[in-house]
């Protein structure tokens, strides 16, 4: 998408596009389905941003509204155009009939909401345990160890907003008039599709979300500014700083990034500092690693449902350490 449009949906989101901004962006979204669907999903995902800011904006009706004079303004071009050759100027007329009616409802729905007392449910999952959580929605959350989330109780209402630290598997049921969205601290995950990991533990520097069916997208807000939406499709991954908004996105194969649902271990460069604390979460364990310079060891290995006794035996033979198991703690010496 050209940036300038992008800017001009944010703009838009905010309340601070001018009167000829958004005729330029009506103009654009009117242009192809194509642009209709970029706006959607963008405009969704900055409202996401916005809420957990307490924002809350309705673009819902805004989008309809869009949506409507858009069907009306082609419908009526297609029977005007056929008789009479002057196309651009019934265009130029539709724009000016949605110019002048859109700015009604767009500053009479983006009113702020009053402050609700809002109850919340939190489930906590302890190390070493995996956890099933059905929500009222019918969705599938796949909590790891050490892992919690936080829904309302009214989370059927409105947006279904869950609160995340730690890590889990999204198997989102798709209400296109109710979005999923995931808050990680400064990061919003806003559903557009169906099944997707987060990785988010307060140890670890980033956030990485992997997705493996549908799509989502993502956004880094800091200091009420909002980064650039970041849409991932099946078997990308977006890996975000909590800190500064920086990201990298690959190619991967999203089921090994969400096997440890199934006791299955991945590990793809990491250093052996951040393996000892993942093992540590799986399997319920304590971990020192006597020598610096081995936390820094950077490691590939792959373990489909084994023993601890057989993980620590492959790690000691690739990263050139000895290691000992006593009651439930593991020396790397």
């Amino acid at each position: 998408m050209d940036e300038r449009y992008y800017r001009l949906i944010e703009d838009y989101s905010k309340k601070t596009i001018s009167s000829e901004d958004l005729t330029d962006l009506l103009v654009w979204v009117g242009s192809s389905q194509h642009n209709q669907q970029i706006f959607r999903e963008t405009l969704q995902a900055f409202e996401a941003a916005d809420y957990y800011l307490n924002k809350p904006v309705n673009q819902a009706k805004s989008w309809l509204a869009i949506q409507q004079h858009i069907e009306n303004r082609t419908t009526d071009q297609s029977t005007v155009i056929h008789k009479i050759n002057y196309g651009k100027y019934l265009t130029i007329a539709a724009i000016i009939t949605v110019v002048v009616l859109l700015p009604l409802l767009y500053f009479g729905t983006f009113n702020a909401k009053k402050t609700e007392v809002v109850s919340y449910n939190e489930i906590y999952n302890p190390r070493g345990q995996k956890r099933l959580v059905t929500m009222p929605d019918g969705s599938n959350i796949y909590l790891n160890g050490e892992s919690k989330i936080r829904y309302a109780q009214n989370f059927n209402k409105g947006k279904r907003i869950v609160y995340l630290e730690g890590e889990a598997f999204f198997d989102v049921q798709h209400h296109i008039k109710q979005p999923f969205v995931v808050y990680t601290g400064k990061i919003t995950t806003t559903v557009l599709g169906t099944s997707f990991n987060v990785n988010a533990y307060p140890s670890l520097k980033d956030v990485s979300v992997t997705v493996q069916t549908g799509k989502v997208g993502v956004i880094f807000k800091d200091k009420g500014k909002n980064g650039p939406v970041q849409f991932l499709l099946p078997n990308e991954q977006l890996t975000i700083n909590k800190n500064n908004g920086r990201f990298t996105r690959m190619q991967v194969n999203a089921a090994e990034f969400n096997g440890w649902r199934e006791y299955k271990l991945f590990f793809y460069d990491k250093p052996l500092k951040e393996i000892a604390e993942i093992i540590s979460r799986e399997y319920d364990l304590d971990f020192e690693i006597k020598n610096e310079a081995l936390k820094e060891v950077k490691l590939t290995a792959k373990f489909d449902k084994c023993s601890v006794q057989q993980i620590m035996g492959i790690i000691a033979k690739l990263s050139g350490s000895k290691y000992t198991i006593y009651e439930n703690k593991v020396i790397i010496y």
